[in-house]
């Protein structure tokens, strides 16, 4: 009898220890792409403050956010859009590696000389 009380204590700890090594696991997963959506939206908010005229074609992000993820890159590129004529598509991208799979948040806006999203 104690050991069958035993061994369902030992199953029911070792459910528990399985349980929080996932919550664990999506937890820092989810907190990789909760940092690269801040660093995109970062930047964004700093292109959408910059003179249309002025837009640079493309560039790197430099952000000390993106250390804390791992193989963590930003970039951006501002193109002319194709369907209107004076309207540029701005694409603000950062990516990052979990294990040996690549992820990536992409964030993507319209700027006009009239202004940001006309």
């Amino acid at each position: 009898m104690e050991v069958v009380i035993s061994m369902g204590v030992l199953i029911a700890l070792f459910a528990l220890y399985t349980a929080a090594l996932n919550t664990m696991a999506a937890s820092k997963k989810l907190r990789y792409q909760n940092l690269a959506y801040h660093v995109a939206n970062k930047k964004m908010e700093e292109l959408r403050g910059t003179a249309f005229g002025l837009l640079p074609s493309s560039g790197s992000i430099s952000d000390a956010m993106l250390s804390q993820i791992p193989s963590g890159d930003g970039s951006f590129a501002a193109a002319d859009y194709p369907a209107f004529s004076g309207l540029k598509e701005i694409t603000v991208t950062v990516t990052w590696t979990e294990g040996s799979t690549p992820k990536q948040v992409q964030l993507k806006t319209l700027a006009g000389s009239g202004g940001i999203n006309p």
